[in-house]
C-alpha cells in the first residue's frame, strides 16, 4: 500500500473514523481477510459440522440443548478466534500505520505470541458481558463497550489480561457513545450483507433440508467473516484515537511500541 495514501494519525470524527477504518481495509482487503479467514474459517467448520451432527439449528435455537450450543459457541469464539483474528490484525494494522511491509504469517505469529493472554482476557470479559445481559441487558451492552479495546491494549501496550480489562475501560470511559455509534453501524451492515445472502438462499436453495441449512449456515458465517476486519480495524483506530485524546499518542510512540515488542519476540526466541 501507497504510504502516502495512509491516513494521518490524529484524533477523528466519528465519520472520519467510519472513512478511515473503511479506505484502511480496502487498502489492504487481501491482508485483513486473510488473516480473519485463517483465524475463523476452521472454528467455523468445526462448529458447523459438529452443531450439524447435534441436529442443531443455530439460525432458530429452541431447546436447552440448543441454547447450551450457542452459548458454547460464543465462549470459544471469543477466546479462540478472535483472539488469533484480532492480535494479528492490530499487529498488521500497526505496521501499516508505520509503514511497514507485514504477511499473513507475521501477523499471525505475533497474534500466536500474544494468544493466551488475549484468550483469557477475552474470556473474563465474555462472562461478565454475558452476566450482565443475562440481568437487565443494558449492563451487558456497558461492559461490552467498556471491554472493545481489549485487543490493542495487549498488542501494542503489552498488558496482561486483567490490567487489559481496566485500561480498556479507563481509554473508553466518556466515549461510550462514540463506540456504540461505530459499532452499531458496522454490525448494520453486516446485518444487511446476511439478509441478503438469506434472501438469495431462499430463492435458489431449500434452507429447510439439512444440507441447504448448513449451506446456509456456511454463506453468512463467510459474509461474516468478510465483514469482521472492518470492526477490528474500526477497533484499533479508536483505540489509537482515545489514547490520542487522553495520552498525546502520536506515531513515535507507536513506532517504539511496536518495536519494543518486536525486541521482546526476539529475545523470547533466541
Amino acid at each position: 500500500m501507497d504510504t502516502a495514501a495512509m491516513p494521518r494519525f490524529e484524533a477523528m470524527t466519528t465519520g472520519a473514523l467510519l472513512d478511515r477504518a473503511f479506505r484502511l481495509y480496502t487498502s489492504n482487503f487481501s491482508l485483513m481477510l486473510g488473516i480473519c479467514a485463517a483465524a475463523y474459517v476452521p472454528f467455523y467448520l468445526v462448529m458447523l459440522t459438529l452443531a450439524s451432527g447435534l441436529g442443531v439449528d443455530v439460525q432458530k435455537p429452541s431447546g436447552l440443548f440448543s441454547i447450551l450450543y450457542l452459548i458454547a459457541f460464543i465462549i470459544l469464539w471469543s477466546s479462540i478466534a478472535f483472539p488469533i483474528a484480532g492480535g494479528a490484525s492490530t499487529y498488521a494494522i500497526s505496521e501499516r500505520y508505520l509503514g511497514n511491509e507485514v504477511t499473513i504469517g507475521q501477523a499471525l505469529s505475533r497474534g500466536m505470541q500474544c494468544f493466551w493472554t488475549l484468550s483469557l482476557a477475552q474470556i473474563t470479559a465474555t462472562i461478565r458481558m454475558m452476566f450482565g445481559f443475562f440481568l437487565l441487558i443494558i449492563p451487558g451492552i456497558l461492559w461490552m463497550l467498556s471491554y472493545s479495546l481489549i485487543v490493542p491494549a495487549i498488542v501494542v501496550e503489552g498488558q496482561k489480561a486483567l490490567p487489559s480489562l481496566k485500561r480498556s475501560r479507563y481509554l473508553v470511559k466518556g466515549y461510550r457513545g462514540k463506540v456504540f455509534s461505530i459499532s452499531f453501524l458496522i454490525l448494520l451492515l453486516e446485518f444487511i450483507l446476511g439478509a441478503g445472502i438469506r434472501m438469495i438462499l431462499n430463492l435458489f436453495v431449500d434452507t429447510g433440508s439439512g444440507s441447504g441449512a448448513f449451506l446456509r449456515s456456511a454463506l453468512e458465517n463467510l459474509g461474516s467473516i468478510v465483514m469482521t476486519p472492518l470492526l477490528v480495524i474500526a477497533s484499533i483506530l479508536l483505540y489509537y484515537d482515545m489514547r490520542i485524546r487522553k495520552e498525546g499518542f502520536d506515531i513515535e510512540m507507536l513506532s517504539r511500541a511496536v518495536a519494543g515488542k518486536a525486541e521482546s519476540a526476539a529475545v523470547v526466541a533466541i
